[in-house]
């Protein structure tokens, strides 16, 4: 019997599909799914991008691995960053909703491959406490802002 050829089981057919066809579609499928993924991708400082999966306003900040998968630090819908070689600071609307805004900010000292966001991101926070923040620490100014998610 031919592996490709269809079983008769309680007069129901079933295809049988070999191992190299289906390992030949699963690339071919993962090479679709990848193919928009990461073109706009945008190096802040360090192992850290300004990222999006899909549309804009998927935007986020994460944290790059050396297979070059990323880890979130701040998820969607960043809008608007700043960093220097201590702190990125980051706007977003979340889930878009652009009558809200949150203010994020991430110590780089703090964070690693395997840190836990919670230890290196404190957020989100409202405009006052933020630019309490700012004061105190001396958080960078926003220096990118993505006019059509602001």
């Amino acid at each position: 019997m031919n592996r490709q050829d269809p079983i008769e089981r309680d007069g129901r057919s079933t295809m049988v599909i070999n191992r190299k066809g289906l390992n030949f579609f699963a690339l071919v499928a993962l090479m679709f799914l990848l193919a928009g993924c990461g073109s706009s991708d945008e190096r802040l400082v360090g192992p850290y991008l300004l990222a999006h999966l899909d549309s804009q306003e998927d935007m986020y900040l994460c944290y790059e691995l050396p297979g070059g998968n990323c880890i979130g630090r701040i998820q969607k819908t960043v809008f608007a960053v700043g960093w220097d070689e201590r702190y990125i600071v980051a706007k977003r609307h979340p889930d878009n909703d652009r009558k809200i805004v949150q203010y994020f900010f991430l110590e780089i000292g703090k964070d690693s491959l395997y840190a836990d966001p919670a230890i290196s991101v404190t957020g989100p926070m409202t405009e006052e406490s933020f630019y309490r923040h700012t004061r105190l620490l001396g958080l960078p100014a926003f220096r990118k802002t993505i006019k059509q998610l602001e």
